[in-house]
């Protein structure tokens, strides 16, 4: 999967005006770009890992009188 152009402040601060009505400070929107760049980062890593159906799964059923 092709790498994610980073989130800018402006981007943010764009989608301030359109969902919250109103202007994002500056601070708060280069905050936000950054924790949004950084979930970002988090989730093309977790894309890549491999996951099959073949690994067993680990079930619990409670069963009164069992621990």
């Amino acid at each position: 999967m092709p790498q994610q152009p980073p989130i800018t402040a402006e981007t943010v601060s764009l989608n301030a005006l359109e969902i919250l009505h109103g202007p994002l400070a500056a601070a708060d929107a280069a905050a936000t770009a950054g924790m949004l760049n950084a979930l970002a980062a988090d989730m093309q890593a977790l894309r890549q890992l491999a996951v099959s159906n073949e690994e067993p799964a680990t079930t619990y059923a409670a069963i009164e009188g069992q621990p």
